[in-house]
């Protein structure tokens, strides 16, 4: 609350008796400047008057005088004729014994060089007297006339000292008024300005004092009613800013606050521990949002009950939860596994029982970092890890950090190497068992590094789908194989072209494919595109739709890595395919398992029942080759036949002379 200054006595005074608006105030200073005003111009004039109507006495005394000398009365004044003038033969000082002399007379000051002598008499009477001898012609004598007056009877009949003291008085009043009025506006003001600071600062912790000015106190009550609903705001802010609005725990601002603020005055090691439900978006694709909503509740439900009341326990972001530890409390939890059933376990949602698959990293304070970013981001490296290699928790390391640089500084190359087209195509013939000849082969990507030299797919290829720069490498695949495509064509081979799950949710892709098709429209007859069965199944109708019209140009679609997936076989059956490619996961070891034999061969005979070419991959010994070959598959591809091969290599030895020479020694 502000503290208002000490005031002066008038402004005591005032502040203690009843509210005066400042329109009234100013009106008080000024109705008393002009009655001062009015009367010290009232007694300038009265003064002058007075001094005129003595002067006209001195006159008066003079004239008759001069008229008694010449016996002349021509000199009488008759506006002063009511005005008795007294005669005494002789002296001043024998009038003054006389009848007609006033009381109580003293001398007053006279006009310099007049021989008329002035008097203060009682009563407020004044006295004019003059002393004159008659002319010689007659007997000489002196006689003494004197004449009387009251001036106004005012109290403003004063003297010209009396008025610039008046004056002085009223300047001093104006000011002492003025000073009141000011004081009255400024101070009050200067509070408001204060307490305006206060609340740009977030301050409302404050009150302003009442005002004896009406305006001021209402600006005042207005401005103490504007702090009140602010707080009252502000504090419904800080709970909205500091809560998730769905769980109630707390939110990521204040999980930063308070690990800042524990890691400042801690006296203990603390730990973090980020978790996520990693199956929530399937939970979400499947069962709707307000069934993944109440998941979310009931998970945040579970860990608050789970754990200390003196935890912070936050929601990140989505799936994504964080809980704040003092590191021996974190012990203390794994040990009793009590951490691995917060992680883990089913929960019942309406009619659902539903299985919740989540997975930790820990860091640790000191020892993993100084300040909450580094500690939240190093333990989101750990989870990541250990969703990754589906373990229940993953405590940081140093070496995991260099990982993720790694990865990191690989995603900026890769984005490079994209636009300075640093990707080579590799080509792996397939045999065809019915011909014994090479007519077809699957196109592979090389990045071809400028220090690193070939990198494998396998190293890239899943930084790509996760950047979504797969779509820009399938293209750049897609415009090298139609470049070549014609000279495949020439020799009657067909190239296969992978498309990742992300080109088959790509709208964009029809566009781009048929705009290569007008440009070649002969092309598309010698591609095969492969999907993985799980691509496809992300979204069916939409791969579905997408596959239409690829087949609707000509192109071959084929099912990749068959067997490894969860392909729905009615699906299978409405897409426009034409060929199985049977995953080496079935093939490998089918020759020493009668179990997989049956299960590669049930396989095999699927896709013929269904009307497709069967290829079999990853074939790498010559039993396996004999097993496949046995079984009934159409096309072989493998280590046992060929490894991939540059595009030079493989145009010598298929696409020009004797493209057969692979074949020849089988």
């Amino acid at each position: 609350m502000l503290s208002s200054k000490k005031n002066g006595l008038l402004r005591a005074l005032i502040a203690n008796s009843a509210i005066i608006s400042l329109n009234s105030r100013t009106l008080l200073v000024c109705i008393t400047a002009l009655v001062a005003l009015s009367l010290c111009i009232y007694a300038i004039l009265n003064n002058q008057f007075s001094a005129q109507h003595a002067e006209r006495i001195d006159q008066l005394l003079t004239a008759k005088a001069q008229a008694i000398d010449h016996n002349d009365a021509s000199g009488h004044d008759h506006t002063l004729a009511m005005t008795p003038v007294y005669y005494h033969s002789g002296d001043l000082e024998g009038a003054k014994e006389t009848l007609h002399w006033p009381k109580a007379c003293e001398h007053s000051q006279a006009p310099l060089g007049s021989q008329i002598q002035r008097f203060k008499c009682g009563n407020g009477i004044r006295l004019h007297a003059m002393e004159t001898t008659l002319s010689p012609e007659q007997t000489s004598q002196t006689i003494t006339l004197w004449a009387t007056h009251i001036p106004n009877a005012s109290l403003l009949s004063m003297q010209v000292e009396d008025i610039l003291g008046l004056a002085a008085l009223v300047l001093v009043i104006s000011t002492l008024c003025s000073r009141w009025i000011s004081q009255s506006i400024t101070q009050p003001l200067g509070e408001i300005t204060t307490s305006a600071q206060l609340m740009a600062e977030g301050n409302y912790d404050w009150r302003l004092p009442e005002s004896s000015i009406g305006e001021i106190n209402q600006l005042a009550f207005t401005f103490n009613h504007m702090a009140r609903s602010l707080q009252e705001r502000d504090k419904v802010i800080r709970r909205t800013a500091y809560k998730d609005q769905l769980t109630g725990l707390d939110n990521r601002a204040y999980l930063t606050l308070a690990l800042r603020e524990r890691t400042q005055s801690a006296r203990e090691p603390l730990s973090i521990v980020i978790w996520g439900i990693d199956n929530l978006d399937n939970i979400n694709e499947v069962l709707g949002h307000d069934v993944a909503d109440k998941v979310l509740i009931k998970v945040a439900r579970k860990a608050s009950r789970i754990c200390q009341e003196n935890l912070v326990i936050a929601r990140l972001e989505g799936n994504i939860f964080c809980m704040l530890l003092p590191r021996d409390l974190l012990e203390s939890m794994l040990k009793k596994h009590t951490l691995k059933r917060m992680l883990h376990g089913s929960l019942r949602v309406q009619d659902y029982q539903l299985d919740i698959q989540s997975h930790a990293g820990l860091a640790h304070y000191p020892e993993h970092g100084q300040c909450p970013e580094t500690l939240m981001r190093r333990a989101e490296i750990a989870r990541q890890l250990a969703k990754k290699t589906r373990q229940t928790s993953i405590v940081f390391e140093a070496r995991l950090e260099q990982r993720s640089a790694n990865r990191l500084e690989l995603i900026a190359q890769l984005r490079q190497a994209i636009t300075d087209e640093e990707f080579c195509l590799f080509f792996q013939p397939k045999l065809n068992l019915r011909t014994n000849s090479i007519n077809q082969a699957e196109v592979l990507l090389r990045w071809n590094h400028p220090v690193h030299g070939l990198i494998a797919p396998g190293a890239f290829m899943e930084l790509a789908e996760q950047t979504g720069m797969i779509r820009d490498i399938t293209r750049l695949v897609l415009k090298q194989t139609y470049a070549i495509i014609n000279l495949c064509a020439n020799q009657n081979i067909r190239l296969s072209v992978n498309l990742s799950a992300m080109d088959l949710e790509d709208s964009s892709l029809i566009d781009f494919m048929q705009h290569l098709h007008r440009l070649q429209p002969d092309a598309s007859r010698h591609i095969v595109l492969e999907i993985t069965e799980s691509a496809a199944m992300r979204d069916p109708e939409q791969a579905l739709d997408i596959l239409n019209q690829l087949a609707a140009m000509h192109f071959q679609i084929a099912v990749d890595d068959f067997g490894t997936g969860y392909s729905s076989l009615a699906y299978l059956k409405r897409f426009p395919v034409t060929e199985l490619k049977i995953d080496r996961s079935l093939v490998q070891g089918a020759d020493l398992d009668t179990d997989g034999q049956i299960i590669l061969e049930s396989t095999i005979e699927m896709g013929h029942i269904m009307g497709l070419l069967v290829t079999t991959e990853g074939v790498e010994t010559q039993a396996e080759f004999d097993l496949v070959k046995k079984l009934g598959a159409d096309y072989v591809q493998g280590f046992w036949l060929s490894k991939p091969m540059p595009f030079d290599e493989f145009k010598l030895k298929h696409l020009v002379g004797n493209h057969d020479q692979l074949v020849q020694h089988l």
